[in-house]
């Protein structure tokens, strides 16, 4: 915040210099006074010809030296011999203006008249009020006056124009795919390089007091400045500037109707000032700023915005303000904030931080309301520890609920990272007790390979996250998942060892259907590829002891060598592969008589071949690419009776396209299929040649079985089917901005449709969002999905959601939203109705909630409400955060 005027201002400007003339030569007499000569005419005048001459100044420290320059005449004068002129004609380098001539006036001999033939050129000061357009919300309604005038807006206009790109080009639009780069300072160039000093015309009072008027141009390194008038003192070093001040440096422009620079300190008064800075996109004025030193400055009557010029939706005014560069941090007091013209918060002592080091202080408080919990209002405070470890309070109130606390405190070394976060209602005024959630999150990394993760997290009730989770949380979780790992991991090792338990916050999951905790689980999968020949060689091992007080538990070893003979050409693919998989149990807790020990072996051996067909054709103007891949996959795997064995993690995968090419229609290890299956599919891809947009993809695809699937989970039937379903999946893109996608398998049993799915997106870019979604499921699913955003007026965005259950008449999930964004706020409010059950075949019975957030978003200052980004990003198919 209020960066731009932390820059420090030019100065340690280290030397001065005064120019000599070509044709004018000139001599101090014993009294103090200058004599001059033409040397064209070789006589001596008491009085200068009536004309005014550019001069140029490089002034060394400590000394007036005068050089020869060139002679340039300007305008019309007469001038005392007793005073000094150090006339010049050479081009000043650009201070201010952009173009390639200097601003100004420019005067040619005219031969017949004798006379001199001069022009205005450039957008000089005089000119600028006619020159410089700029769009100002001026004419909008505004309860207070506003911050900035319209020439104060003109010259913010030209101060912008001073970087070589423009500052607000990202913030603007965020999504661009160039960045805002400012050139580095360079400090040590700076006290390398001369001060030059060119103006119209130069006098020096006792070889002490140089006075510089007219267009004076002031440049060394990166530094430039322009002013009406400059005086310099060579004893106290000291240099004044009056008369519409601008000074550009790397990173800064501003503007100052005076300027008072101590060189040797480094110090500066400027009064009326206004900055732009580029880094940071933001700009401000005061009435006085007073540069102490390099890194400490303060301001009276100040303002502040990262609103670009012509826009002043949103101001920060403060009565005094102190920056500090060392320590990072600004205070100000009397500091309040308008929006629209509209002032929305006072206070009158804050600090804040001007760089990207953490100081302690409260937070932008978030707010939003809920069924549950009623109005929702938290007001963090941040307290900075140590530059390694930090404190965030979260003082929390809900009005039907009760207060909250919530504690985050961070840590951070060489090697590690970590958080432990707490949250403790002491009395919840509807259930009347006490509730808390708790995480510890710690993660090592000990080298490239090595790392240990460490994620714990409890709460005191199954409906914590739906009463006091806010309107925007994740509504879904069914389980709270807790696990500390330690993993190795390099090209062909990959070892994980793993303890993991789940706490089920779900009532609808039956208590035989619970997770077991792994305590522990251990991973290790080797593998080697020979280059010189075509053998892939590896090993799946697993170990994992599954407990559960109340059911069998027990240890599970599962080792599974494989080598494969993969040969690939540039049109082709073939890969046999034979694997024996080996398990062991080692079980406890079983009833009377029953084994506790249980094993299983079982050969895999499989077949993956395929080709890659393509060529290319023209149609109309445009080069295609037409590519054709079938692909034939054989998987036998003998019958071995499974029943005896137990389901700690089994589960039968969903079936989708890619499960045609699945080795285990099983998750996890407790059952692997008995099978004798042969996979036919086919693809088909349309492709520019040139642009590599795909336009069409079609992939067909389905399993013939010989024999039965006699290996199945508890209280499933034996698979008799001779056919898989039926996949095709069609996608692709019309242009630029249409897509879809759609998804169907056909049951040849019931000679229906079981499953399937269709979508359709219409993105431009992220400003146009429509997204169209059905999904299908016999017997179990039905449901249409919509987002969108979708632009309104002046940048005013509709957001919102829709899924519809078809079968149980209900809506799942929706929400609908506004959004405005500029180039220096961005506004956001959303209602929200949801469903904490997810279950499809209870979705009909489930009391739906609604909730209601508000976020505004100043730009370059903070952030007031919910943050709302992430969430409209996974719920909106397109949406990118800005």
């Amino acid at each position: 915040m209020y960066r731009p005027v932390i820059v420090t201002f030019l100065l340690s400007f280290a030397s001065l210099s005064i120019a000599k003339n070509t044709d004018w030569n000139c001599q101090q007499n014993t009294a103090g006074t200058w004599n001059c000569l033409n040397d064209e005419s070789a006589t001596t005048n008491s009085t200068i010809p009536a004309t005014t001459l550019k001069s140029a100044a490089n002034i060394p420290a400590n000394t007036l030296n005068v050089i020869e320059t060139a002679d340039e005449p300007k305008a019309t004068i007469k001038t005392p011999v007793t005073q000094i002129l150090a006339p010049a004609i050479i081009t000043p380098p650009n201070a201010i203006q952009t173009s390639a001539e200097q601003e100004g006036w420019h005067c040619n001999p005219n031969t017949e008249s004798s006379t001199w033939d001069c022009a205005l050129v450039g957008n000089t000061e005089k000119k600028l009020a006619v020159a410089d357009t700029i769009n100002s919300n001026s004419n909008t309604w505004h309860l207070l006056d506003m911050a900035f005038n319209s020439q104060q807006e003109r010259i913010f206009k030209r101060l912008e124009q001073q970087f070589p790109q423009n500052p607000w080009q990202m913030q603007c639009d965020s999504r661009a795919a160039t960045t805002t780069n400012m050139p580095k300072i360079d400090t040590n160039l700076r006290s390398q390089s001369p001060l030059n000093i060119h103006s119209d015309y130069s006098e020096v009072f006792d070889n002490e007091l140089t006075q510089f008027i007219g267009n004076v141009q002031m440049s060394r390194a990166d530094q430039h400045l322009s002013a009406d008038n400059a005086h310099f003192n060579l004893k106290s070093n000291l240099l004044d500037t009056q008369g519409n001040v601008y000074y550009k440096e790397a990173g800064l422009a501003l503007f100052s109707n005076s300027a008072s620079l101590k060189l040797s300190q480094q110090q500066s008064v400027l009064r009326k000032v206004l900055f732009i800075a580029g880094e940071g996109a933001i700009r401000g004025s005061a009435d006085i700023a007073y540069w102490d030193s390099n890194t400490l400055s303060h301001y009276q009557t100040a303002a502040y915005t990262s609103c670009k010029p012509g826009n002043q939706d949103w101001i920060i005014h403060a009565e005094r303000l102190k920056m500090n560069k060392n320590s990072g941090q600004g205070t100000a007091t009397n500091a309040w904030l308008e929006f629209k013209g509209i002032p929305l918060f006072y206070t009158p002592y804050i600090n804040f931080p001007i760089d990207n080091r953490r100081i302690t202080g409260f937070l932008a408080p978030s707010f939003g309301t809920t069924d549950e919990g009623g109005f929702d209002i938290s007001t963090p405070f941040y307290w900075n520890l140590a530059p390694d470890y930090d404190l965030t309070l979260r003082p929390r109130y809900l009005t039907k609920r009760g207060g909250i606390l919530g504690v985050d405190f961070r840590y951070l070394s060489q090697m590690s990272t970590g958080a432990i976060k707490l949250e403790y209602m002491p009395e919840d005024y509807i259930r009347d007790e006490d509730r808390f959630h708790g995480v510890l999150q710690h993660t090592t990394i000990f080298s490239p390979a090595w790392q240990a993760n460490l994620d714990l997290n409890y709460v005191s009730d199954d409906d914590y996250f739906d009463e006091l989770g806010n309107a925007i949380s994740i509504s879904d979780r069914r389980h709270v998942r807790s696990h500390a790992d330690l993993s190795y991991q390099t090209e062909n090792i990959e070892f994980l060892t793993r303890l993991e338990n789940y706490q089920t916050i779900d009532r609808t999951i039956a208590s035989a259907d619970l997770p077991y905790q792994k305590l522990p689980q251990i991973q290790l999968n080797l593998r080697h590829v020979f280059e010189d020949l075509p053998i892939d060689l590896g090993m799946q091992n697993e170990f994992v002891y599954f407990y559960r007080s109340d059911r069998i538990r027990g240890q599970r070893l599962n080792l599974k060598p494989y080598v494969a003979f993969p040969y690939n050409t540039s049109s082709s693919f073939i890969t046999p592969k034979l694997a024996l998989q080996y398990t062991q149990y080692f079980l406890e807790n079983r009833s009377i008589g029953s084994t506790d020990s249980l094993s299983r072996v079982l050969p895999i051996a499989s077949l993956d071949t395929g080709l890659f067909l393509e060529r290319e054709f023209q149609l109309a103007d445009t080069a295609l690419l037409n590519t054709i891949e079938p692909r034939v996959y054989y998987l036998y795997t003998p019958y071995s009776n499974q029943d005896a064995l137990p389901i700690f993690d089994g589960s039968l995968n969903d079936f989708n396209f890619n499960s045609l090419f699945r080795e285990n229609r099983f998750s996890g290890s407790d059952r692997i299929q008995d099978t004798n299956q042969l996979t036919l599919a086919l693809s088909t891809r349309l492709i520019n040649a040139n642009s590599g947009m795909e336009y069409l993809k079609l992939a067909v695809g389905e399993i013939f079985y010989f024999e039965n699937r006699r290996v199945t989970l508890p209280g499933d039937k034996v698979e008799t089917r001779s056919l898989s379903n039926l996949i095709g999946e069609l996608s692709g893109r019309f242009n630029q901005n249409w897509s879809f996608a759609n998804s169907i398998q056909w049951d040849p049993d019931s000679n229906d449709v079981s499953r399937g799915y269709a979508y359709v997106q219409y993105a431009n870019q992220a400003e146009q969002i429509i997204n169209l979604g059905y999904r299908y499921r016999k017997d179990e699913l039905t449901q249409s999905d919509i987002s969108f955003r979708w632009p309104l007026y002046d940048n005013w965005y509709a957001v919102g959601r829709w899924q519809y259950s078809l079968r149980a008449n209900q809506t799942k999930e929706s929400f609908f939203g506004i959004e405005k964004e500029s180039c220096c706020w961005r506004f956001r409010i959303i209602g929200r109705k949801y469903i904490n059950s997810i279950s499809e075949g209870e979705i009909a019975e489930s009391e739906s909630q609604t909730g209601v957030f508000v976020q505004l978003e100043l730009k370059g200052l903070t952030s007031i409400g919910q943050n709302v980004e992430e969430f409209l990003e996974r719920n909106i198919s397109g949406y990118e955060k800005p």
